[in-house]
Parts: C-alpha cells; sequence; structure tokens
C-alpha cells in the first residue's frame, strides 16, 4: 500500500510516543483516521463532542507529552477553541492537525459567493481562529512542503509547550509522500542560559532571605531530577503553584506550601512577600497573584516560556532545560547557610482562579425571592469531610492522579497533603469547568495512572458525555460528582452571605438537579454509587479501586456547605 501524508503524520507521531487520535471523524480529515487505524500499536479514541476532544489531548498531553485531535473543520475546530486556550496558557503540547478546504474550494467561494462545507464565508475562518491561541498555526496545499510542516509543527509543540495547528488541504491528507527518513531535531538553542544560571546563583549566594518558585515548565520539560538536586544543593525554601503541583515530592523539608498569591497561607505569603530575592523558574502567575508578585518584581528572577526578565528587565531568550542542567552542574552545597525557620507542612491553597474585579460592585440587587429557584440540597458530607476522604483514599496511592475541576472543591483538593509525585492535575489558570471529566479521557487513555476525577455537579455537567467515552472503551477512570445544586464558586464570589445566612441563592447560581447514577447507567456506566457520608463515600471509592473500568460515584454536599477558610 502506497505511504500517504496522514501515515507520514502518524508515523511521525508514533516517534515521539503518541498512541492515540482523539477526536471526531468528518469527511474533512477521514483520511487521518484510516491511518491511525492501520497503523500497528496506534489506535483512536472517538469522543462524544468536540470539547471533549480537546479535553482529552490535553489531559493526555500533560501526561505523556504529546497529543493529537482532529475535528471537523468550522464547526469542529470553533468548538475545540475553548481547550486549546486553556491549553496553551497552561503549557499543554497538543497538535491539532485537520483537513481543510482546498484552494479551489475556496477560489470558488470567493468568485461565485457559493460556501464550501462548513464554511461562514471567510476563506481562513480555522487558521483565524486558532491563530492566537497556537504557537504555530499554518495551512499547506503543497504535497512536497507538506511533511517539512508536519515535522515543523511537532517540533514546535515539543520544544515550545504549547498547542499547534496544521491545516491539511483535504485532498492532499490522501496524497502519496515518502517515509520519514531522520529523527526530528529538538534541540533548543542555548541562549543566555549559561548567563542566567550564574547570575541566579550569585543573586542566591547574595540574598539574605530567598525563595524559590517551581513552575509547570519544570514538570513539561521533564526537569523534576534536576530541579530536586538545585534545591537539595542549595537548601533554599521553595513553594509550587496549583498547577505545578506534586511536580516535585510536598514532603520536601523545605516546601512552604502552593502559592495563590492573596490566598495563600499567610506563612507563605510573608516568606513571598518579605524575599529579598525570588527566583521563578517556569511558573505562570495569574490575577491572584498580583498583589504580591507585582510589588516584588522588582526583586524577581522569572524564566518562562524560553526567556528570561530580571528585575523588570529586558527578556532574554534561552533554553530552559539548559538552564536548570547549569543551575544543577554549577550550583555549590550550601553546608551552613542560615534559613528562616519553614511552617509545618500543611499546604492551605485557595485556588488559582481569582476574583479579578469588584465584587461588591458586582452583588446582585436586594429583593430577590426564593420562588425561581430549587430546593436546596438535602444533608450530605461537608466538603471538608469530603476531602479528608480523598486525602486518606487517593492522595497517598502512587497509582493514582487525581484531576480536579474549578468548583468550590479546588480550595480543598489544593489544601490537602499530596505525597505523592506527577499525582494531580487541573485547569488551574484557564480555569475552565467541566474540563476534568473530559481530561480524564486522555489521562486515562495514557495509561500512566488511573484518574480520580473530582468535580462539582455545575461542571460534570458541561461534559458529562465523556461517560460514553469512558464505557466505550473501557477507560478506568473514577469520577466523584458533587452534588450540591449550585454553580457555587460563581455564588460565593457574587453573594458569599448566602453560606452563613438564611436567604435564597442567587437563581443564576442554581442548576438543573439530575439523576446522576440513573445517567451514567443510560451511558453503560456500570459501576454507581451514591455517598452521603464520608464513610459511604471511603467505601465507595475502594469498591471502585477494586474493580476494572470507569467508575461515577454521587457525593451529596449541602448547599450551604463551604470549605473551611473561606
Amino acid at each position: 500500500m502506497a505511504f500517504k501524508i496522514s501515515d507520514y503524520v502518524i508515523e511521525r507521531l508514533k516517534e515521539q510516543g503518541v498512541d492515540t487520535l482523539f477526536g471526531v471523524p468528518s469527511f474533512y480529515n477521514a483520511a487521518l483516521y484510516y491511518s491511525a487505524e492501520r497503523a500497528a500499536g496506534f489506535s483512536t479514541i472517538v469522543t462524544s463532542s468536540d470539547l471533549e476532544a480537546g479535553y482529552a489531548a490535553d489531559g493526555y498531553a500533560r501526561v505523556r507529552g504529546l497529543s493529537v485531535v482532529a475535528v471537523s473543520y468550522g464547526p469542529g475546530t470553533l468548538s475545540l477553541a475553548n481547550a486549546v486556550a486553556g491549553a496553551y496558557v497552561e503549557r499543554s503540547p497538543v497538535f491539532i492537525v485537520n483537513g481543510g478546504p482546498s484552494d479551489k474550494n475556496i477560489g470558488d467561494q470567493t468568485s461565485t459567493g457559493v460556501l464550501y462545507s462548513h464554511s461562514i464565508g471567510r476563506p481562513h475562518t480555522d487558521l483565524e481562529v486558532l491563530q492566537p491561541l497556537t504557537a504555530f498555526c499554518e495551512r499547506a496545499t503543497d504535497p512536497a512542503l507538506i511533511p517539512g510542516k508536519v515535522d515543523q509543527a511537532i517540533r514546535t509543540a515539543i520544544v515550545r509547550k504549547h498547542p499547534v495547528y496544521l491545516e491539511i488541504s483535504q485532498i492532499m491528507l490522501g496524497a502519496n509522500t515518502s517515509r520519514p527518513t531522520t529523527p526530528l531535531d529538538l534541540s533548543i538553542p542555548a541562549g543566555a542560559a549559561a548567563k542566567t544560571a550564574s547570575a541566579i546563583l550569585k543573586a542566591i549566594k547574595a540574598a539574605k532571605a530567598p525563595v524559590l518558585i517551581v513552575g509547570v515548565e519544570v514538570q513539561r520539560y521533564g526537569l523534576a531530577a534536576g530541579m530536586l538536586s538545585i534545591i537539595n544543593k542549595l537548601k533554599i525554601p521553595w513553594a509550587t503553584t496549583l498547577l505545578a503541583r506534586t511536580t516535585l515530592s510536598e514532603q520536601h523539608t523545605k516546601f512552604l506550601g502552593v502559592f495563590n498569591g492573596e490566598k495563600a497561607p499567610q506563612t507563605l505569603k510573608a516568606a513571598i512577600s518579605g524575599a529579598d530575592l525570588v527566583v521563578s523558574l517556569g511558573a505562570v502567575f495569574g490575577s491572584g497573584h498580583a498583589t504580591i508578585m507585582v510589588p516584588q518584581s522588582t526583586k524577581t528572577i522569572r524564566v518562562w516560556d524560553g526567556s528570561v526578565v530580571t528585575f523588570n528587565g529586558a527578556p532574554e531568550r534561552l533554553s530552559f532545560p539548559e538552564l536548570i542542567a547549569q543551575l544543577d552542574r554549577n550550583a555549590v552545597v550550601e553546608s551552613d547557610k542560615p534559613l528562616p525557620a519553614l511552617p509545618p507542612y500543611r499546604v492551605h491553597e485557595l485556588g488559582e482562579a481569582a476574583w479579578d474585579g469588584d465584587r461588591d460592585a458586582a452583588l446582585p440587587p436586594t429583593g430577590r425571592t426564593s420562588a425561581t429557584v430549587a430546593t436546596a440540597v438535602a444533608p450530605g458530607m461537608s466538603y471538608d469531610e469530603l476531602f479528608q476522604v480523598i486525602e486518606q483514599s487517593v492522595a497517598p496511592d502512587p497509582g493514582l492522579i487525581m484531576v480536579a475541576d474549578t468548583f468550590l472543591g479546588i480550595y480543598p483538593s489544593a489544601r490537602i497533603r499530596m505525597p505523592v509525585q506527577n499525582s494531580f492535575l487541573a485547569s488551574a489558570i484557564w480555569a475552565s469547568i467541566g474540563h476534568s471529566v473530559a481530561a480524564a479521557v486522555g489521562v486515562a487513555a495514557a495509561k500512566a495512572k488511573r484518574p480520580v476525577v473530582i468535580c462539582g455537579d455545575g461542571g460534570f455537567q458541561m461534559t458529562a458525555q465523556s461517560l460514553s467515552t469512558m464505557a466505550r472503551y473501557a477507560l478506568d477512570a473514577i469520577v466523584v460528582v458533587v452534588d450540591n445544586g449550585l454553580y457555587g464558586y460563581e455564588q460565593y464570589l457574587l453573594d458569599p452571605g448566602y453560606y452563613s445566612g438564611a436567604s435564597a441563592p442567587l437563581p443564576i447560581s442554581v442548576i438543573g438537579r439530575w439523576d446522576y447514577l440513573g445517567l451514567a447507567r443510560a451511558l453503560r456506566i456500570a459501576q454507581v454509587a451514591v455517598a452521603t457520608t464520608a464513610a459511604e463515600l471511603s467505601t465507595a471509592i475502594a469498591t471502585a479501586r477494586a474493580q476494572n473500568g470507569p467508575a461515577l460515584i454521587q457525593a451529596i454536599v449541602p448547599s450551604r456547605s463551604l470549605p473551611a477558610g473561606l
């Protein structure tokens, strides 16, 4: 059989350890699916929606280091955009490869006004939408040049740790080409790595109260061992962010906690605010970090996205892996350097996605009634009881990874003890609700660890059909739906008094009441359970873990329950 351009795409992906194509097939991309089905050791996971495909590819990429997704041109690609945006800001290398219109399709549309399939009347809608969300975004129609574009896209995704998009004319996906003969060049120019390493080490030696922030790029580039060696040599206090949780063991004696600006533990806020030097390696900061990091910017050396900014100076390009190697190579063991006393280990992180605005100005008018809102959820376990079970049943197991959604539970999920490396995943900066359930499809397909999803009922309703994908492909995922009948996060941000008073919730915060167990059964999930107490939840999780395949657990939490510390 002739070797096709679609075969070339799959072959290059296999070289990088990718073994699964996520997406929804269409006439535009059918050739790629045929190639994926033919390739030895490669499989396809057809999801229940395009958005789910994007989240699943994102989850897979965070575990495996690269993923691929293909959906229909137009409606599919635009549905994917939200997932791609989250992957971009959170450094997840997803390769979106699509069949697209031919040059003739575009020419005929331009000259006659007759639209080609899935067109809105513009010639390059998908490119225009995804260009700001990707590190590489191009269209290829020349069969002689397409293999080079495939290589360039994959290389960019791996080197930059961002999503990339390549649109190949549909008729060219099935065109003949040659097999790849040389490996991809994944080298990164060293740039200012050596100079920056020297400057960082000198600054740390001179500082009286330095703090190191370990960011998600340490995990994405596979640099945890080098980073740990640097910390051990320098004996420097360090923190992490929610996005980078468990990149290093949080049992380390110099670990300060999970940093989220004004919502961080008081001891951690004091350490960073009072530091005379902050070294941030591979961390992204959101609005919640602003009150601390903006004032500290003149004392911060920040390495992120292939560049370094020193004390608000001009950015310089560098290789992050080479920087870590230089720091590890040149760090001198500090045996007697005095350090401030560290607090006892207990993370008290309150989430990455902070309210970014004037909360008082957003409060609803008075005088609302309860006539339009649903009955409050019956008594159940508190958030703190629920996460005590998670801390005992999930966090210590090296074979599990907690996939937390954006909801009130992100607070206690970020606060519990997480002793195992690479055991936490969340849409921590983009904060897209529903991400967790669909991302778990990709995490389970990656086969590194079994995902345990902790998701609010509002987020679950966004991507509930992912259960069907889990059942169809017998994916070993456990989904815990925290059922309180509310968009609890929004209720807290807009009207926190609800949780301590007797008033009705905001009508816009109330969600539809679902039969979660009945829905799961309808989607062919055999293992289902409901838990109203911590003991019942512990039993349900243990039962699910003892069996293969997907499971759903409905965990009842009263509507007025609020995590401790809020």
